[in-house]
Protein backbone atom coordinates (compact mmCIF):
# COMPACT_ATOMS: atom_id res chain seq x y z
CA UNK A 1 0.00 0.00 0.00
CA UNK A 2 1.51 3.49 -0.93
CA UNK A 3 0.55 6.80 0.42
CA UNK A 4 1.07 10.34 -1.29
CA UNK A 5 3.47 12.19 0.95
CA UNK A 6 5.30 15.16 1.19
CA UNK A 7 8.84 14.66 3.21
CA UNK A 8 12.54 15.83 3.59
CA UNK A 9 15.43 14.34 4.28
CA UNK A 10 18.36 16.52 4.70
CA UNK A 11 21.43 16.92 6.64
CA UNK A 12 20.77 13.86 8.51
CA UNK A 13 17.26 15.21 9.60
CA UNK A 14 13.81 13.46 8.02
CA UNK A 15 10.63 14.80 8.26
CA UNK A 16 7.52 12.59 6.89
CA UNK A 17 4.64 13.58 6.84
CA UNK A 18 1.35 12.24 4.99
CA UNK A 19 -0.75 15.32 3.56
CA UNK A 20 -4.29 14.98 2.58
CA UNK A 21 -5.68 16.26 -1.01
CA UNK A 22 -7.06 19.21 0.97
CA UNK A 23 -4.29 20.68 2.25
CA UNK A 24 -2.64 23.51 -0.06
CA UNK A 25 -0.83 26.78 0.95
CA UNK A 26 -2.16 29.88 0.32
CA UNK A 27 -0.85 32.28 -2.09
CA UNK A 28 -0.47 35.88 -0.70
CA UNK A 29 -1.68 38.56 -2.05
CA UNK A 30 1.01 40.48 -3.14
CA UNK A 31 2.70 38.33 -4.65
CA UNK A 32 3.08 34.82 -6.04
CA UNK A 33 4.80 33.33 -3.41
CA UNK A 34 3.18 30.56 -1.09
CA UNK A 35 2.63 31.01 2.60
CA UNK A 36 2.23 28.40 5.34
CA UNK A 37 1.39 30.66 8.09
CA UNK A 38 -1.22 29.58 10.38
CA UNK A 39 -4.19 31.81 11.44
CA UNK A 40 -2.92 32.06 15.20
CA UNK A 41 0.63 32.42 16.37
CA UNK A 42 -0.06 30.13 19.48
CA UNK A 43 1.47 26.73 17.94
CA UNK A 44 3.04 28.04 14.93
CA UNK A 45 6.97 29.25 14.48
CA UNK A 46 8.12 32.61 15.10
CA UNK A 47 11.53 34.31 12.93
CA UNK A 48 12.94 35.92 15.83
CA UNK A 49 14.61 39.07 13.21
CA UNK A 50 17.00 40.12 15.98
CA UNK A 51 18.19 43.64 15.49
CA UNK A 52 17.01 43.53 11.60
CA UNK A 53 15.57 46.83 10.28
CA UNK A 54 11.62 47.15 9.22
CA UNK A 55 13.26 47.31 5.76
CA UNK A 56 15.63 43.88 6.34
CA UNK A 57 12.58 42.07 7.40
CA UNK A 58 10.04 43.38 4.34
CA UNK A 59 12.73 42.22 2.06
CA UNK A 60 12.57 39.22 3.41
CA UNK A 61 9.25 38.37 3.86
CA UNK A 62 8.52 36.26 0.60
CA UNK A 63 11.47 33.67 2.31
CA UNK A 64 9.70 33.95 5.56
CA UNK A 65 6.66 32.90 4.25
CA UNK A 66 8.03 30.42 1.98
CA UNK A 67 9.45 29.14 5.06
CA UNK A 68 6.71 28.06 7.20
CA UNK A 69 6.68 31.08 9.84
CA UNK A 70 3.72 32.41 11.07
CA UNK A 71 4.97 35.28 12.47
CA UNK A 72 7.94 37.38 12.77
CA UNK A 73 9.09 39.32 16.32
CA UNK A 74 11.21 42.31 16.09
CA UNK A 75 13.65 44.09 18.42
CA UNK A 76 12.10 46.70 20.92
CA UNK A 77 10.70 49.05 18.52
CA UNK A 78 10.99 52.24 21.66
CA UNK A 79 13.07 54.96 21.10
CA UNK A 80 16.72 53.02 22.60
CA UNK A 81 19.39 54.34 24.62
CA UNK A 82 22.13 56.26 22.12
CA UNK A 83 20.70 56.49 18.85
CA UNK A 84 21.70 60.15 17.82
CA UNK A 85 24.08 60.51 20.67
CA UNK A 86 26.86 58.47 20.24
CA UNK A 87 29.29 58.10 17.89
CA UNK A 88 32.49 56.80 19.38
CA UNK A 89 31.53 53.15 18.30
CA UNK A 90 30.53 51.31 15.27
CA UNK A 91 27.06 50.89 14.92
CA UNK A 92 27.12 46.92 14.99
CA UNK A 93 25.49 44.46 16.11
CA UNK A 94 28.02 42.89 18.60
CA UNK A 95 28.81 46.58 20.07
CA UNK A 96 25.23 47.75 20.39
CA UNK A 97 22.33 45.24 20.34
CA UNK A 98 21.56 45.70 23.64
CA UNK A 99 20.79 49.61 23.21
CA UNK A 100 17.66 48.33 22.13
CA UNK A 101 16.97 46.90 25.93
CA UNK A 102 17.55 50.30 27.01
CA UNK A 103 14.96 51.96 26.02
CA UNK A 104 13.63 55.39 27.08
CA UNK A 105 10.03 55.88 27.30
CA UNK A 106 7.31 54.19 25.98
CA UNK A 107 6.58 55.23 22.31
CA UNK A 108 6.60 53.51 19.18
CA UNK A 109 10.51 55.19 17.76
CA UNK A 110 9.98 56.84 14.31
CA UNK A 111 12.46 57.65 11.17
CA UNK A 112 15.91 59.29 13.08
CA UNK A 113 14.71 57.57 16.33
CA UNK A 114 15.92 53.63 16.00
CA UNK A 115 17.96 51.81 13.77
CA UNK A 116 14.95 49.73 13.15
CA UNK A 117 13.56 52.64 10.96
CA UNK A 118 16.71 52.87 8.69
CA UNK A 119 16.11 52.35 4.98
CA UNK A 120 12.51 54.61 5.79
CA UNK A 121 10.36 52.07 6.82
CA UNK A 122 8.36 52.56 9.79
CA UNK A 123 6.40 49.98 12.15
CA UNK A 124 3.53 50.48 10.29
CA UNK A 125 4.96 49.70 6.74
CA UNK A 126 6.07 46.65 8.25
CA UNK A 127 2.99 44.96 9.28
CA UNK A 128 0.72 45.98 6.09
CA UNK A 129 3.57 44.44 4.09
CA UNK A 130 3.62 41.42 6.31
CA UNK A 131 -0.14 41.12 6.62
CA UNK A 132 0.06 40.66 2.85
CA UNK A 133 1.91 37.36 2.96
CA UNK A 134 -0.49 36.48 6.14
CA UNK A 135 2.77 36.69 8.44
CA UNK A 136 2.05 38.54 11.66
CA UNK A 137 4.13 40.72 13.70
CA UNK A 138 4.85 40.39 17.05
CA UNK A 139 7.07 43.30 19.05
CA UNK A 140 9.91 43.04 21.62
CA UNK A 141 8.28 45.23 25.14
CA UNK A 142 10.93 46.52 27.38
CA UNK A 143 8.90 47.87 30.47
CA UNK A 144 10.46 46.60 33.45
CA UNK A 145 13.11 49.39 32.75
CA UNK A 146 14.64 52.29 31.34
CA UNK A 147 18.37 53.29 30.37
CA UNK A 148 20.59 54.05 32.48
CA UNK A 149 23.87 56.43 32.21
CA UNK A 150 26.74 54.56 32.66
CA UNK A 151 25.79 51.03 34.76
CA UNK A 152 23.71 50.71 37.47
CA UNK A 153 20.61 51.55 38.16
CA UNK A 154 20.00 54.04 41.11
CA UNK A 155 17.62 57.36 40.83
CA UNK A 156 21.04 59.04 39.96
CA UNK A 157 21.62 56.77 37.22
CA UNK A 158 18.38 57.17 34.47
CA UNK A 159 19.96 59.00 31.69
CA UNK A 160 19.04 62.65 30.81
CA UNK A 161 18.14 61.15 27.59
CA UNK A 162 14.74 59.14 29.08
CA UNK A 163 11.75 61.26 28.05
CA UNK A 164 11.19 64.23 30.39
CA UNK A 165 7.98 62.89 32.28
CA UNK A 166 9.82 60.08 33.71
CA UNK A 167 12.75 62.08 34.89
CA UNK A 168 10.97 65.05 36.49
CA UNK A 169 9.24 62.28 38.56
CA UNK A 170 12.10 59.82 39.70
CA UNK A 171 10.95 58.69 42.70
CA UNK A 172 7.25 58.13 41.89
CA UNK A 173 7.71 56.61 38.69
CA UNK A 174 10.78 54.22 39.61
CA UNK A 175 11.84 51.68 42.30
CA UNK A 176 14.75 52.27 44.94
CA UNK A 177 18.72 52.26 43.70
CA UNK A 178 18.33 48.83 45.79
CA UNK A 179 20.51 46.70 43.59
CA UNK A 180 18.64 43.17 43.45
CA UNK A 181 19.75 40.16 44.59
CA UNK A 182 18.91 36.76 43.02
CA UNK A 183 17.43 34.79 45.90
CA UNK A 184 14.27 33.87 45.02
CA UNK A 185 11.94 36.48 47.00
CA UNK A 186 9.41 37.87 44.69
CA UNK A 187 10.30 41.36 46.69
CA UNK A 188 13.45 41.78 45.72
CA UNK A 189 13.19 40.19 42.29
CA UNK A 190 10.49 42.80 41.07
CA UNK A 191 10.93 46.12 42.97
CA UNK A 192 14.69 46.01 42.86
CA UNK A 193 17.08 47.52 40.19
CA UNK A 194 18.92 45.08 37.84
CA UNK A 195 21.81 47.52 36.76
CA UNK A 196 19.19 49.67 35.05
CA UNK A 197 16.82 52.02 36.67
CA UNK A 198 13.71 49.92 37.57
CA UNK A 199 10.51 51.21 37.05
CA UNK A 200 7.45 51.44 39.35
CA UNK A 201 5.85 49.06 37.43
CA UNK A 202 2.98 49.37 40.39
CA UNK A 203 1.95 53.16 39.93
CA UNK A 204 -1.04 53.27 37.53
CA UNK A 205 0.70 56.16 35.20
CA UNK A 206 3.29 53.64 34.45
CA UNK A 207 0.65 51.18 34.16
CA UNK A 208 -1.70 53.73 31.71
CA UNK A 209 1.74 54.49 29.70
CA UNK A 210 2.63 51.26 29.24
CA UNK A 211 -0.77 50.16 27.81
CA UNK A 212 -1.57 53.10 25.67
CA UNK A 213 2.21 52.50 23.88
CA UNK A 214 0.68 48.65 23.13
CA UNK A 215 -2.75 50.32 21.53
CA UNK A 216 -0.16 52.79 19.40
CA UNK A 217 1.74 49.69 18.26
CA UNK A 218 -2.11 47.38 17.45
CA UNK A 219 -2.95 50.39 15.47
CA UNK A 220 0.15 50.07 13.86
CA UNK A 221 -0.94 46.60 12.89
CA UNK A 222 0.63 44.64 15.32
CA UNK A 223 -0.19 40.98 16.13
CA UNK A 224 1.24 39.96 19.72
CA UNK A 225 3.95 41.22 22.08
CA UNK A 226 6.86 39.47 24.00
CA UNK A 227 7.40 40.81 27.31
CA UNK A 228 11.31 41.48 28.49
CA UNK A 229 12.04 40.55 32.19
CA UNK A 230 8.43 39.74 32.82
CA UNK A 231 9.59 37.79 35.73
CA UNK A 232 10.56 41.22 37.22
CA UNK A 233 7.15 42.83 37.17
CA UNK A 234 4.89 41.85 39.58
CA UNK A 235 2.01 39.61 39.79
CA UNK A 236 -1.76 40.64 41.76
CA UNK A 237 -0.69 37.21 43.94
CA UNK A 238 2.40 38.83 45.15
CA UNK A 239 2.95 39.12 48.87
CA UNK A 240 4.03 42.65 49.76
CA UNK A 241 4.65 43.90 46.40
CA UNK A 242 1.38 43.25 44.20
CA UNK A 243 -0.07 45.67 41.78
CA UNK A 244 -2.17 45.20 38.79
CA UNK A 245 0.40 45.51 36.02
CA UNK A 246 -0.14 43.20 33.75
CA UNK A 247 -3.53 42.59 34.31
CA UNK A 248 -4.12 46.20 33.33
CA UNK A 249 -1.57 46.26 30.64
CA UNK A 250 -2.17 42.61 28.92
CA UNK A 251 -5.82 42.54 29.63
CA UNK A 252 -6.18 46.06 28.26
CA UNK A 253 -4.19 45.46 24.72
CA UNK A 254 -6.06 41.96 24.55
CA UNK A 255 -9.60 43.87 25.06
CA UNK A 256 -8.36 46.88 22.31
CA UNK A 257 -6.91 43.98 20.14
CA UNK A 258 -9.96 41.89 19.73
CA UNK A 259 -12.15 44.96 19.49
CA UNK A 260 -10.11 46.34 16.37
CA UNK A 261 -9.60 43.21 14.63
CA UNK A 262 -11.87 40.32 16.15
CA UNK A 263 -9.00 38.24 16.72
CA UNK A 264 -6.82 37.05 19.61
CA UNK A 265 -3.36 38.75 20.70
CA UNK A 266 -0.50 36.99 20.53
CA UNK A 267 1.40 37.49 24.21
CA UNK A 268 4.70 35.88 25.76
CA UNK A 269 7.18 37.14 28.78
CA UNK A 270 10.42 36.31 29.27
CA UNK A 271 10.92 33.82 32.43
CA UNK A 272 13.97 32.85 32.37
CA UNK A 273 14.99 30.32 35.04
CA UNK A 274 12.80 30.13 38.19
CA UNK A 275 10.01 32.74 38.60
CA UNK A 276 9.60 32.77 42.49
CA UNK A 277 5.99 31.83 42.55
CA UNK A 278 3.44 29.63 40.42
CA UNK A 279 4.06 29.77 36.78
CA UNK A 280 0.43 29.75 36.73
CA UNK A 281 0.18 33.29 37.98
CA UNK A 282 2.08 34.26 34.62
CA UNK A 283 0.47 31.90 32.46
CA UNK A 284 -3.36 33.61 33.46
CA UNK A 285 -2.13 36.74 31.18
CA UNK A 286 0.27 34.97 28.99
CA UNK A 287 2.67 32.34 27.41
CA UNK A 288 6.00 32.08 29.10
CA UNK A 289 9.62 31.09 27.80
CA UNK A 290 10.39 27.71 28.51
CA UNK A 291 14.39 28.36 28.35
CA UNK A 292 14.89 25.50 30.59
CA UNK A 293 13.21 22.66 27.89
CA UNK A 294 15.27 24.38 24.45
CA UNK A 295 18.25 25.05 26.13
CA UNK A 296 18.48 21.32 27.26
CA UNK A 297 17.44 19.76 24.17
CA UNK A 298 20.25 22.06 22.68
CA UNK A 299 22.81 20.67 24.66
CA UNK A 300 21.49 17.27 24.41
CA UNK A 301 22.07 18.06 20.47
CA UNK A 302 25.45 18.90 20.35
CA UNK A 303 26.59 16.02 22.67
CA UNK A 304 25.10 13.40 20.85
CA UNK A 305 22.25 12.72 24.00
CA UNK A 306 19.22 11.42 21.77
CA UNK A 307 17.21 10.42 24.89
CA UNK A 308 18.24 14.14 26.62
CA UNK A 309 16.86 15.46 23.26
CA UNK A 310 13.89 13.37 23.29
CA UNK A 311 12.76 14.66 26.85
CA UNK A 312 9.19 15.29 26.74
CA UNK A 313 9.06 17.45 29.56
CA UNK A 314 8.33 21.02 29.52
CA UNK A 315 10.57 21.88 32.74
CA UNK A 316 9.21 25.55 33.24
CA UNK A 317 5.74 23.46 34.43
CA UNK A 318 3.30 25.01 32.14
CA UNK A 319 0.90 23.45 29.60
CA UNK A 320 2.60 22.88 25.93
CA UNK A 321 -0.15 25.88 24.78
CA UNK A 322 1.61 27.97 27.29
CA UNK A 323 5.18 27.39 26.21
CA UNK A 324 7.38 29.22 23.72
CA UNK A 325 10.68 26.83 22.99
CA UNK A 326 13.58 27.55 21.34
CA UNK A 327 16.87 26.13 20.29
CA UNK A 328 18.55 29.33 20.82
CA UNK A 329 18.14 32.75 21.76
CA UNK A 330 19.73 36.15 21.39
CA UNK A 331 20.44 35.97 24.93
CA UNK A 332 22.17 32.61 24.47
CA UNK A 333 23.83 33.57 21.57
CA UNK A 334 24.90 37.34 23.02
CA UNK A 335 26.45 35.50 26.26
CA UNK A 336 27.95 33.05 24.20
CA UNK A 337 26.25 29.87 25.27
CA UNK A 338 25.09 29.20 21.82
CA UNK A 339 27.29 31.07 19.37
CA UNK A 340 29.53 28.25 19.20
CA UNK A 341 26.97 25.29 18.54
CA UNK A 342 27.28 24.44 14.73
CA UNK A 343 24.29 25.02 12.55
CA UNK A 344 23.59 21.07 12.06
CA UNK A 345 23.32 20.80 15.78
CA UNK A 346 20.88 23.92 15.40
CA UNK A 347 19.32 21.90 13.15
CA UNK A 348 19.18 19.13 15.03
CA UNK A 349 17.87 20.56 18.09
CA UNK A 350 15.05 22.83 15.97
CA UNK A 351 13.62 19.16 14.55
CA UNK A 352 12.72 18.44 18.04
CA UNK A 353 11.62 22.21 19.62
CA UNK A 354 10.30 22.73 16.43
CA UNK A 355 7.79 19.95 15.37
CA UNK A 356 6.49 19.30 19.16
CA UNK A 357 2.74 19.48 19.79
CA UNK A 358 0.53 23.18 20.62
CA UNK A 359 3.90 24.58 22.15
CA UNK A 360 5.01 27.97 20.07
CA UNK A 361 8.36 27.98 18.86
CA UNK A 362 10.40 31.12 18.18
CA UNK A 363 14.19 30.43 15.73
CA UNK A 364 16.75 32.91 16.18
CA UNK A 365 18.21 34.52 13.02
CA UNK A 366 21.39 34.44 14.16
CA UNK A 367 23.03 37.66 13.76
CA UNK A 368 26.66 38.62 12.43
CA UNK A 369 28.65 41.90 13.23
CA UNK A 370 26.92 43.68 10.78
CA UNK A 371 25.51 47.19 11.03
CA UNK A 372 22.40 47.65 13.42
CA UNK A 373 19.26 46.92 11.27
CA UNK A 374 20.84 44.14 8.92
CA UNK A 375 19.89 40.73 8.33
CA UNK A 376 22.36 38.07 9.23
CA UNK A 377 23.04 34.83 8.58
CA UNK A 378 20.71 33.34 6.49
CA UNK A 379 20.09 29.54 7.69
CA UNK A 380 16.83 30.07 9.32
CA UNK A 381 15.53 29.42 5.55
CA UNK A 382 17.41 26.69 4.97
CA UNK A 383 15.47 23.37 3.35
CA UNK A 384 15.75 21.45 6.69
CA UNK A 385 14.26 24.45 9.01
CA UNK A 386 11.82 25.38 6.61
CA UNK A 387 10.21 21.41 6.29
CA UNK A 388 10.07 21.39 10.17
CA UNK A 389 8.07 24.85 9.87
CA UNK A 390 5.56 23.36 7.10
CA UNK A 391 5.51 19.93 9.29
CA UNK A 392 4.73 21.76 12.26
CA UNK A 393 1.80 24.00 10.99
CA UNK A 394 0.47 20.70 9.20
CA UNK A 395 -0.16 19.02 12.13
CA UNK A 396 -1.09 21.56 14.13
CA UNK A 397 -4.00 20.59 16.41
CA UNK A 398 -2.75 16.46 16.54
CA UNK A 399 -1.11 14.26 19.24
CA UNK A 400 2.38 14.10 19.79
CA UNK A 401 4.40 11.33 20.60
CA UNK A 402 8.58 11.47 21.44
CA UNK A 403 10.70 8.99 21.43
CA UNK A 404 14.84 7.96 21.20
CA UNK A 405 16.27 4.93 20.12
CA UNK A 406 19.91 4.64 20.23
CA UNK A 407 21.70 8.32 18.74
CA UNK A 408 18.30 9.42 16.97
CA UNK A 409 15.44 11.63 18.53
CA UNK A 410 12.15 11.36 16.74
CA UNK A 411 8.98 13.12 17.38
CA UNK A 412 5.07 11.35 15.69
CA UNK A 413 2.75 13.77 15.43
CA UNK A 414 -0.90 12.11 14.57
CA UNK A 415 -1.03 9.24 12.84
CA UNK A 416 1.21 9.72 9.87
CA UNK A 417 3.77 12.45 10.52
CA UNK A 418 7.49 11.89 11.81
CA UNK A 419 10.49 14.31 12.31
CA UNK A 420 13.76 11.77 12.83
CA UNK A 421 16.70 13.64 14.16
CA UNK A 422 20.00 11.40 14.02
CA UNK A 423 22.37 12.20 15.91
CA UNK A 424 25.22 10.27 14.50
CA UNK A 425 25.88 10.36 10.87
CA UNK A 426 23.98 9.28 8.33
CA UNK A 427 23.10 5.17 7.91
CA UNK A 428 19.80 3.16 8.27
CA UNK A 429 17.20 3.20 10.77
CA UNK A 430 15.00 0.98 12.69
CA UNK A 431 12.68 3.09 14.93
CA UNK A 432 9.55 1.37 17.02
CA UNK A 433 6.68 3.76 16.17
CA UNK A 434 3.44 4.46 18.37
CA UNK A 435 1.32 6.38 16.14
CA UNK A 436 1.78 5.90 12.71
CA UNK A 437 -0.11 4.04 10.13
CA UNK A 438 1.37 1.32 7.70
CA UNK A 439 2.44 2.36 4.47
CA UNK A 440 5.40 3.19 2.16
CA UNK A 441 6.80 6.55 2.74
CA UNK A 442 8.38 9.19 0.05
CA UNK A 443 11.03 12.15 0.98
CA UNK A 444 10.25 14.74 -0.85
CA UNK A 445 13.52 16.28 -1.15
CA UNK A 446 15.54 13.01 -1.89
CA UNK A 447 13.11 10.70 -2.57
CA UNK A 448 14.18 7.94 -0.48
CA UNK A 449 11.85 5.59 0.62
CA UNK A 450 10.39 4.59 4.55
CA UNK A 451 8.55 1.67 5.34
CA UNK A 452 5.92 1.83 8.17
CA UNK A 453 5.09 -2.12 8.99
CA UNK A 454 4.64 -3.58 12.11
CA UNK A 455 5.15 -1.23 14.84
CA UNK A 456 8.57 -0.13 12.94
CA UNK A 457 9.27 2.54 10.41
CA UNK A 458 12.88 1.79 8.20
CA UNK A 459 14.95 3.16 5.93
CA UNK A 460 18.31 4.96 5.13
CA UNK A 461 18.55 8.92 6.89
Amino acid sequence: MKRKLIAILLALIMVLCLLPTSFAPTTAAADTVETYALEHVQGGAILHCFNWSYKAIIDNLADIAAAGYTAVQTSPVQQPKDYMFDDEVGHTTSNEWWKLYQPLGFRVATSGETWLCEGGNTLADLCEAAHTYGIKVIVDVVANHVANKTGGGGYEQVSEQVDPWLREHIEDYFHSYTAFVNDGSRFNMTQYQMGMPDLNTGNADIQNAALEFLKDCIDCGVDGFRFDAAKHIELPTDEGCASNFWPTVVNGAKAYYQTKTGKELFVYGEILGGAGTAISNYTTYMAVTDNETGNSARVNAVNKNAYGLANYVYYKGAAPKDCVLWAESHDTFEDGASSGVSTADIVRTWAIVGSRANSTSLFLARPGDETMGAAGDRSWKDDPIREINKFKNHFDGTTEYVSAEGNVAYVERGTNGIVISKLDGGGSVELTVHKMKDGEYEDQITHGKFTVANGKITGTV
